[in-house]
C-alpha cells in the first residue's frame, strides 16, 4: 500500500515552545500560568525545526534547559487533555558546563521536493513505519562500545546503537518521540557523556524524550538528565547519595597462606601493584583517587543542579540534597528531580494519547463529550491498542542513507576507517565473543592497522580506545604500527571509558589525541611482579630442587624470593621499561623528556587534567575526532562522510570460544595466576576503581583463585 506524499510533508518539525527562554518566576508561578491559559501551537517558517542555541566550550554558557511542560508540540498537542501526569514545575536552567565540550548541532532537512522524495523513498524501506511512532528503548547492563568488536548479533543496545537511533530518529518524519527505560548500568561516566550528547541531538529535533526508571542511581539518573522528562514508579528508589571510590589490598590475606608478592613499580603515583604489595591504601594513591573523585562529584553536581536552577546557589542546594537524601519518590517530585509518578503501564498508554491521539482527530476536549461522540469513540479505540512504538532492536536496522542522511551515501564520499582497540593489551591474538571480556590483541590489531595503511580508498583512521593497559611489549609493537601508519594517512585516536597504561601507550601514536571530560587516561608508568612461595611451600611440605647455569637463569622461580643481584637486576629492568615509555610518549607528544616526566610517574588523569597538562588534545567523542580529521584532510564542513569498520579476521565462534574455554581452564589454578604477574610488562591501570561504586575486579579474581586453591589443600 502507497503512502501518500502529503503526510510526510505535513509532518510537525519541532515546537517553538521550546525556546522560550525561562524567566525568574517561581516554579508555581509559572505553573499557574501554563494552566491558565489554553495550549499554543507554535509553528517555524516552512515547517523547519528551531535550532537551538550551542555552546562553544565546556566552560562556555549554555542554552537554558528545556522545561518538561513545553515539550507539548505539534506531535502532542493534545498531551494534557487525558489526565497526563503534570510535570514538576521546577526551574530547570542550564548552568555553564550542563553540556559536554563538544556538541552536536541538529541541521534538519529543508525543502518541499526533499519531503516529496522522502515521503516516496520510505515507502520501499524495509523497517516500515507509520506517523507518530515512538522508539522504545531499554537501556541495562554494560552499553559496551560497539558490537562490532565483540559479538555483532548481541541482543542490547550499544553505544554506535544509541547514536545511530539519535541520529536517525531526528532526522525520521515518521518518529514523534524517545521512550527510554532505563536499568542498572555498568560503564563509565565518559560513555554515558557521548551517550547524552546524541540524546541532546534528537531533542534539538523538536521530539521529546521521556525516561522511565523504576531503579537509579548517581549513574542511570546522569543520563537521564539529558531526557525532558523523567518518570518512576510510587513505590521507585531513586539513590543520590554522592559517590564513593574503594580499594582493596590482599597482603594480609597472602601473609597468612605464606605467599610473598615482590612487586617493582616505577612512578610515584603507580598503584597498580599495592593491592598485592601493601595493606592500606599510599598517600600517592590517596592524592589521585581523591582528585578525580572530587571532580566527578563536582560534575554530578553541576548537572544535577539543572533540576533546582531557580535556586540563588544551585550548587549548595544540590550538596544539602545530597547529604541528606530523600526517601521517596514523591519527595524527590517534591524537589524537582523527578517529573511525573506513574506505573510504566498507565504511563505508556497516557504516552499513547499524547503522541497518536491527534492522528486520531482527538483534540483536547474529547474526553468532555458526551459518550455517543464520534470523538468518544475514537479516543475507546484508542486506548484499547498498545502504543504505536517500533524497539530499538528494530530502528537500529534502518539505513542512513534511507533518510537521505550524507553518511549514509555511496558516491562521492570520503572514506575513514575506525579501528576498535576494546579490553586489556596482550600479545598474540585478540579474543572477542559474548561470554567473556574482549582483549587486544598485539597480531590482531598490527594486522588491522596495516590493511588500514594499504587501504587507498581510507583517507584518514580514527582508532576508538578503551582499554586500561596491558603488555608493555605488545603495546610498543601497537605503537610502532601506528606511527607507520600515520606516515600515509591521519590516525586520530578518541578515547572512551579508559585509556590508560598500556591503553595511552597506544594512543600516543596517533597525530592527535581525544578525550571525554570524564575519560580516565595516563597512568604512565610500570609495574613488574614475582610471587614467593616459600612460606607457603615450606607449610604444606612441598619442596622443589632446581639445577641451573648462569647467573640469573632462577630470576623468575617462585619458591623462594629474589637474592639482592636478582632484586637489582628486576629493578633495573623495570627502570628501562618505563625511561623507553616516557621517552617515546615525550617524542610523540612534542616535549622534553624531562618536562613530561612530571606528568608521568604513574598518575591518573581525568580528560579534562589531561588537556590542561598536555596529554591530550581535545575534548570531546567520535564526533570529534571526526571533525579533527576534517581539518587535518582540510575537507569542506558539509563533505559527506563514510565510515568503514576495519574488522579482525574473524576464527569462527566455535574456534574463538575453544580458546577462551582453554584461557579460562589455565587461570584457575592460583600459580599460573599469580605467575603471570611476574611478566615484564605495564600492568593493567586499574582505572576502574576510580570509577563509583566499581569492584575490582583483578583483586576479585585473586581471591577467588585464593579461595579454590585452599579448598583443594584442604
Amino acid at each position: 500500500m502507497l503512502v501518500s506524499a502529503a503526510a510526510f510533508v505535513a509532518a510537525p518539525a519541532g515546537s517553538a515552545s521550546r525556546l522560550r527562554q525561562r524567566s525568574n518566576r517561581s516554579g508555581v508561578q509559572r505553573h499557574r500560568e501554563s494552566t491558565s491559559r489554553a495550549p499554543r501551537l507554535a509553528r517555524t517558517r516552512r515547517g523547519r525545526a528551531p535550532r537551538l542555541p550551542l555552546s562553544a566550550s565546556l566552560h562556555e554558557a549554555g542554552a537554558s534547559r528545556d522545561p518538561p511542560n513545553s515539550v507539548v508540540s505539534e506531535l502532542g498537542e493534545a498531551a494534557g487533555t487525558v489526565n497526563f501526569p503534570e510535570p514538576s514545575a521546577v526551574n530547570h536552567v542550564r548552568v555553564p558546563g550542563a553540556l559536554e565540550a563538544h556538541r552536536l548541532e541538529f541541521k534538519p532537512q529543508t525543502g518541499w521536493l526533499w519531503r516529496v522524495w522522502l515521503a516516496w523513498k520510505l515507502v520501499f524501506v524495509r523497517v516500515r513505519l507509520r506517523r507518530y511512532t515512538t522508539i522504545t528503548v531499554d537501556l541495562e547492563g554494560p552499553f559496551p562500545d560497539s558490537h562490532a568488536a565483540t559479538f555483532p548479533a548481541a541482543s542490547s543496545i550499544s553505544l554506535e546503537d544509541w547514536k545511530r537511533i539519535c541520529r536517525n530518529g531526528a532526522h525520521d518524519p515518521r518518529i514523534c518521540a524517545m521512550y527510554v527505560k532505563i536499568g542498572p548500568l555498568a560503564c563509565g561516566y565518559a560513555r554515558l557523556q557521548e551517550a547524552r550528547r546524541y540524546l541532546d541531538y534528537f531533542r534539538q529535533s523538536g521530539k521529546p524524550v521521556i525516561v522511565y526508571m523504576a531503579v537509579a542511581s548517581e549513574r542511570e539518573y546522569y543520563l537521564a538528565l539529558g531526557a525532558d522528562e523523567i518518570y518512576m514508579p510510587p513505590e521507585g528508589i531513586l539513590s543520590l547519595r554522592g559517590m564513593k571510590v574503594s580499594a582493596s589490598f590482599l597482603r594480609g590475606v597472602l601473609d597468612k597462606i605464606g605467599i610473598e608478592p615482590q612487586v617493582k613499580r616505577i612512578g610515584a603515583y603507580k598503584s597498580a601493584g599495592d593491592q598485592l604489595a601493601r595493606r592500606t591504601m599510599s598517600d600517592a594513591q590517596r592524592e589521585v583517587l581523591t582528585s578525580l573523585l572530587e571532580q566527578q562529584y563536582e560534575h554530578l553536581c553541576s548537572e544535577l543542579s539543572t533540576r533546582v536552577g531557580s535556586e540563588p546557589d544551585p550548587a549548595a542546594v544540590v550538596h544539602r540534597i545530597l547529604d541528606d537524601p530523600p526517601m521517596t519518590v514523591a519527595e524527590w517530585k517534591a524537589l524537582g528531580f523527578v517529573d511525573g509518578i506513574s506505573y510504566e503501564n498507565d504511563l505508556l498508554d497516557k504516552l499513547k494519547m499524547r503522541f497518536v491521539g491527534k492522528a486520531w482527530g482527538l483534540s483536547e476536549t474529547s474526553e468532555k463529550e458526551s459518550s455517543s461522540s464520534s470523538a468518544d469513540r475514537r479516543l475507546r479505540r484508542l486506548l484499547v491498542r498498545p502504543l504505536r512504538a517500533v524497539a530499538a532492536k528494530r530502528y537500529r536496522r534502518v539505513r542512513p542513507s534511507v533518510l537521505g542522511l550524507p553518511e549514509g551515501r555511496r558516491r562521492g564520499v570520503t572514506k575513514i576507517g575506525v579501528i576498535r582497540a576494546l579490553g586489556a593489551i596482550q600479545t598474540g591474538r585478540s579474543s572477542s565473543n559474548p561470554l567473556f571480556s574482549p582483549s587486544i590483541g598485539s597480531d590482531t590489531l598490527v594486522e588491522q592497522l596495516e590493511r588500514a595503511k594499504n587501504d587507498r580508498s581510507l583517507a584518514a583512521v580514527i582508532l576508538r580506545v578503551d582499554s586500561p593497559g596491558g603488555s608493555a611489549l605488545a603495546s610498543d609493537l601497537i605503537w610502532n604500527s601506528i606511527r607507520e601508519l600515520a606516515k600515509r594517512k591521519p590516525v586520530i585516536a578518541s578515547m572512551g571509558d579508559v585509556a590508560g597504561s598500556g591503553g595511552y601507550y597506544i594512543s600516543m601514536g596517533c597525530q592527535a589525541i581525544v578525550a571525554e571530560p570524564l575519560t580516565l587516561t595516563g597512568s604512565i608508568g610500570v609495574v613488574t611482579a614475582k610471587p614467593s612461595l616459600q612460606q607457603l611451600f615450606e607449610r604444606i611440605g612441598f619442596r622443589r630442587e632446581v639445577l641451573s647455569r648462569g647467573r640469573y637463569a632462577e630470576l623468575d622461580v617462585d619458591f623462594r624470593p629474589f637474592t639482592p643481584e636478582e632484586d637489582a637486576y628486576f629493578t633495573r629492568s623495570t627502570e628501562r621499561v618505563y625511561e623507553s615509555f616516557v621517552r617515546k610518549a615525550a617524542e610523540s607528544r612534542g616535549r622534553q623528556h624531562h618536562e613530561f616526566d612530571r606528568y608521568a610517574q604513574g598518575r591518573v588523569w581525568s580528560g579534562t587534567q589531561a588537556l590542561a597538562v598536555g596529554l591530550v588534545d581535545a575534548l570531546g567523542g567520535f564526533d570529534r575526532a571526526v571533525e579533527l580529521c576534517r581539518e587535518r584532510l582540510e575537507l569542506a564542513a558539509d563533505r559527506p562522510l563514510r565510515f568503514m569498520e576495519v574488522r579482525p579476521r574473524s576464527t569462527g565462534l566455535l574456534a574463538s570460544l575453544l580458546e577462551n574455554m582453554g584461557a579460562l581452564l589455565l587461570e584457575t589454578g592460583f600459580g599460573s595466576l599469580l605467575q603471570s604477574l611476574g611478566a615484564n610488562q605495564i600492568a593493567e591501570a586499574r582505572l576502574e576503581t576510580a570509577l563509583p561504586d566499581a569492584s575490582t575486579p583483578r583483586v576479585d579474581s585473586v581471591l577467588a583463585a585464593l579461595l579454590r586453591f585452599l579448598n583443594r589443600m584442604e
